[in-house]
C-alpha cells in the first residue's frame, strides 16, 4: 500500500491513477487548475445550455439530479440563476425508514428556493432486499442504491423529453479515477467503477424473490435509449472554477442547508456536511475503510490539501484519528434496518477486511499495517 506524495490518497482506490513520481492524478489535475482556460469552458457550457433551450418541448430546459445536499443545492441555483435555464429537479429518495429528518428538511429547503421537483420513491421492500445483497456480496450496501440514484434522472429525461441532464463532478476530477468520464461528458459514466454497466442483474444483486419488473428504477438506460432520447449528460463541476465540497457547503449553508453536529470520532467525518440524508452511509464508509484503507476523512483532507487549505502533516493527523470511525449506534441501526444481527454484520465485515492492509491487535481492533507518514 502506497500513498500519494502530495496528498494522503492511497493507491488502493479502485481505478486510481498514480504517475511515475508517485503522485495521484487528482493532484496533477489540481496543479493545472489555474492554467485552465475557464472562459473557454464557460463558452462550452453556454453552448450546452443553448442545446437545452433549443430542445425544450416540455417546459423544462434541463434536469438536475438532486438530494438536497450541498452539491445539488449549488448546482440547481447555478443552472437557474447563472445559466438562465428552467430546470426540473429529480430526486431519488431513500425510503421513509432510512431517510433522516435532516435529509427531508434539506430537500424541502432546496425545493422551497423556487424549483419544480419530481421525487422517485422505489419500493422500500425491494430496496432493502437489494441493499442486503450488496452488503453480503460486495461489502457495499450502496451498490444498488447508487444505481437507482444515477438512473432516475436520465429515465425521467427520456420519459419527459428533456435531453439535457446535469450532474455534479466526475470521479476523475474529485479523486483521479480513470474510468469515470471524459471532461464534462457524463454519457458513459454507467461503464465506470461505480455503476459497472448499471444493471442489477449483471451485478448479481437479484434473488429469486425479486422480479425483473422490480428493477425498473435501478437499471440505467441502455445506449439505444440514450440515443433515442438524444440525451446529453454533463458534469457541471467541470465547468465551474470553484466547484469544491467546501465552496458548495458554504454556499448551501447560507441558503438553509442543515449539516451534522456529531463528533468526528463517531461518524468518521471531520466536516459534517457530506451525505446528510441517511446515517447508514457512516457504516458504509467504515466498510470502505476496511476494504481499501481509506474513508471519508481521506477524501475530505485530500481536497483540502489540493486547495491549499491544509498541510499534508495536518491531514495525516486527521486521517489517523478519524478515518473509518463509526459509532456502535450506527451499526445497530443498520442491522435493525436490514434485519440482521451484529454477529453476522461483523462476520461480513471481517470477510471483506483487506488482509493485506489490515491486521488485528490483541484487543481485536483493526490496525492498518502501513500507516501513512
Amino acid at each position: 500500500m502506497k500513498y500519494c506524495k502530495k496528498c494522503v490518497q492511497p493507491n488502493t482506490r479502485p481505478g486510481i491513477v498514480f504517475d511515475k513520481k508517485g503522485v495521484c492524478m487528482a493532484c496533477r489535475l489540481a496543479e493545472q487548475h489555474n492554467r485552465i482556460d475557464w472562459p473557454k469552458r464557460r463558452k462550452e457550457l453556454e453552448e450546452i445550455a443553448d442545446f437545452g433551450r433549443k430542445n425544450n418541448v416540455s417546459g423544462y430546459d434541463c434536469i438536475v439530479g438532486v438530494s438536497g445536499g450541498k452539491d445539488s443545492t449549488r448546482q440547481s441555483i447555478y443552472v437557474r440563476d447563472e445559466l438562465g435555464l428552467k430546470p426540473l429537479l429529480v430526486s431519488c429518495n431513500y425510503p421513509p425508514e432510512q431517510l433522516t429528518e435532516r435529509g427531508a428538511h434539506n430537500l424541502s429547503n432546496l425545493v422551497s428556493l423556487g424549483f419544480d421537483c419530481i421525487q422517485i420513491a422505489p419500493d422500500p421492500k425491494v430496496w432493502k432486499k437489494l441493499m442486503l445483497q450488496g452488503f453480503l456480496k460486495y461489502g457495499n450496501w450502496c451498490k444498488s442504491t447508487e444505481m437507482a440514484l444515477y438512473a432516475s434522472a436520465p429515465k425521467i429525461a427520456i420519459a419527459y423529453h428533456i435531453p439535457l441532464v446535469f450532474l455534479g463532478e466526475s470521479e476523475m476530477m474529485a479523486f483521479g479515477v480513470a474510468d469515470s468520464g471524459d471532461g464534462g461528458d457524463a454519457n458513459k459514466m454507467k461503464y465506470g467503477h461505480t455503476l459497472q454497466g448499471g444493471d442489477p442483474k449483471t451485478n448479481k444483486l437479484i434473488t429469486k424473490e425479486i422480479k425483473d419488473q422490480d428493477l425498473f428504477w435501478y437499471r440505467y438506460p441502455s445506449d439505444e435509449e440514450m440515443a433515442w432520447g438524444k440525451l446529453k449528460v454533463v458534469f457541471l463541476g467541470y465547468y465551474i472554477k470553484d466547484f469544491t465540497r467546501f465552496k458548495n457547503a458554504e454556499f448551501a449553508i447560507k441558503r438553509g442547508l442543515e449539516i451534522r453536529n456529531d463528533s468526528p470520532e463517531d461518524i468518521g467525518d471531520f466536516y459534517g456536511f457530506s451525505a446528510l440524508d441517511d446515517d447508514h452511509v457512516i457504516v458504509n464508509q467504515m466498510l470502505k475503510y476496511l476494504k481499501f484503507g481509506f474513508g471519508q476523512v481521506t477524501d475530505q483532507t485530500c481536497e483540502a490539501i489540493r486547495l491549499g487549505m491544509m498541510t499534508r502533516k495536518k491531514a495525516i493527523e486527521l486521517v489517523k484519528k478519524y478515518d473509518g470511525r463509526c459509532a456502535d449506534r450506527f451499526i445497530e441501526g443498520f442491522c435493525r434496518y436490514l434485519g440482521i444481527n451484529k454477529k453476522n454484520f461483523w462476520r461480513v465485515a471481517e470477510f471483506y477486511r483487506n488482509k493485506d492492509i489490515f491486521k488485528k491487535d490483541a484487543k481485536g481492533n483493526f490496525k492498518i499495517k502501513i500507516p501513512i507518514e
